[in-house]
């Protein structure tokens, strides 16, 4: 038999009744919709919470030894910056250090929590033009960068008069990084800013950013800085800092799960929305499908119609969902601070998850129209 007399049967039968079509789409969009949302959270979580470490213009970093993750607050000494610089191949080596702190909303005198981190103003060790062109501006003590993406409980985000637990700063730029799950925003200050309002001893670095000299082998620089670091000080590379990001929040921590959870649902609910709609499908055309077995057309005709219809109808509901979803993670994004980025290998997992879906449910379909004898039938 013709395969392209199966799909153009398969669309004749999806299109015949557009009103039920309408209200099925609407139905497989839902779940479609789900899935894509409770995807959105998850990947907005690990996207956001290494928004710091992408910043981050290095080749190498160190760390604490016992950090599992970039952001976890664990701190190593500040002579290691220049034991850092003393190892060959190494081009720059840059001090940050962070610390959470709370953010005073001077509209209704409400505190909230803030990542405030602190580097040399002259420092080159932030990738996005924003931060390096406000950092020129932090060589005035007091003054600060607030990221722009700060959710709107601190209170108006812009230039002007500020506060960071009882000290006074004043904001004089922004910068675009991300909140997350620990603090509603970011602030970027200077060394001696930082020492100033956090009251405590600058010996103490959350990280150093290692820039290597052209030329050098990434490895052996590596190898030298773990033999000439005492044993508090961990060297690891941009991409292996990431895999520990990723790691952490992906299993190390409960939301992550929650959120696979919710995506099952929508997968399940997905299979059963399918079900319903290619069951009816199938029941409405029980006779025209025994007619063409009657007439010679073998099971695996059969097969393949109601399989492309299933295609079809993953295929047709999944554009409407994902340009839906990407009006409302745009929303979300500015209404939270999070990162939520619909990239072309989200929206194919997305798009797989819909065919496979669809798929299940026809197959399950597939046993009515099966069982079916044309003998009963006529």
């Amino acid at each position: 038999m013709n395969p392209g007399s199966a799909v153009l049967l398969s669309w004749r039968l999806l299109w015949h009744n557009p009103a039920r079509l309408a209200t099925s789409l609407g139905a497989l969009a839902f779940a479609v919709f789900l899935m894509l949302i409770q995807m959105g959270f998850r990947n907005s979580l690990l996207d956001s919470v290494t928004a710091l470490l992408e910043s981050l213009d290095a080749d190498i970093l160190v760390m604490h030894k016992e950090k599992d993750n970039s952001i976890q607050r664990e701190t190593i000494p500040l002579l290691r910056v220049q034991q850092t610089l003393s190892v060959e191949g190494v081009a720059a080596a840059y001090p940050l250090w962070f610390r959470f702190l709370y953010w005073k909303n001077l509209e209704n005198g409400a505190f909230r929590p803030i990542r405030v981190l602190g580097f040399r103003p002259d420092d080159p060790m932030f990738l996005p033009p924003d931060i390096r062109a406000g950092a020129k501006l932090l060589g005035q003590p007091g003054t600060a960068l607030l990221d722009s993406r700060s959710r709107s409980y601190l209170g108006r985000i812009g230039v002007g008069p500020a506060q960071v637990q009882k000290e006074g700063l004043s904001v004089v730029g922004t910068f675009a990084m991300a909140t997350d799950l620990e603090v509603d925003g970011n602030l970027l200050v200077s060394d001696e800013t930082f020492a100033r309002i956090t009251h405590q001893s600058m010996n103490g670095i959350e990280l150093i950013a290692v820039k290597l000299k052209p030329g050098a082998e990434p490895q052996r620089v590596i190898e030298g800085l773990r033999a000439g670091l005492p044993g508090d000080a961990a060297v690891r590379t941009k991409d292996e800092v990431r895999a520990m990001d990723f790691e952490h929040w992906d299993t190390g921590t409960p939301v992550s799960l929650i959120v696979f959870i919710g995506m099952a649902m929508g997968f399940v609910v997905g299979v059963v929305i399918c079900y319903q709609i290619l069951y009816t499908e199938v029941a409405d055309h029980l006779a025209e499908f025994a007619t063409l077995r009657a007439i010679g057309f073998g099971k695996a005709y059969i097969i393949g119609v109601v399989l492309v219809e299933a295609v079809l109808l993953s295929v047709v509901g999944l554009i409407p969902s994902l340009a839906a979803g990407w009006v409302l993670y745009r929303v979300l994004e500015a209404s939270t601070g999070l990162l939520l980025n619909l990239t072309l290998p989200r929206m194919a997992l997305v798009a797989g998850l819909t065919v496979s879906m669809c798929v299940f449910a026809g197959i399950l379909a597939l046993r009515k129209v099966l069982q079916a004898d044309p003998a009963e039938l006529f």
